[in-house]
């Protein structure tokens, strides 16, 4: 039987670095469209506030997964796999809601969306595997 906690461990190392890279495009490409592009109704302002709240919170869900100690049962790592959801809605909305999309958005969102879906299959069954009681074979 394979260990959850191991792959989980592992996709938020792989997330630690994709976030980093996904998160200074997405604000440079915030940048580009505040200066090229004519919003109305404080929409800018909106989506803003929306992207520097993700990835704050992202940023929050990835440091709190990597320092709980995942063979531990820690509540970081608990409270991580629920911080996942809301990161979810967000790139969602990145994705779809926002006034205007570049491609490359929709590329970078895609592949963020893919990577955050694999962590919620590996936290479900790492979540399952905590609930088990603990046997010593």
């Amino acid at each position: 039987m394979s260990n959850p906690s191991l792959a989980y461990e592992v996709l938020i190392y792989l997330n630690s670095f994709y976030f980093g890279m996904f998160a200074s495009c997405e604000l440079s490409i915030g940048l580009l469209k505040a200066i090229n592009l004519r919003y109305e109704n404080h929409s800018l302002a909106k989506e803003s506030t929306l992207l520097v709240a993700f990835c704050i919170l992202e940023t929050i869900r990835i440091v709190l997964g990597r320092r709980g100690a995942l063979a531990d049962r820690d509540w970081r790592v608990i409270l991580s796999c629920i911080l996942i959801l809301p990161s979810i809605a967000e790139v969602i909305f990145l994705l779809f809601f926002q006034t205007y999309t570049l491609k490359l958005e929709y590329v970078l969102s895609s592949l963020m969306l893919a990577l955050l879906f694999v962590e919620v299959w590996f936290c479900i069954m790492f979540i399952f595997t905590t609930c088990r009681p603990v046997t010593y074979d």
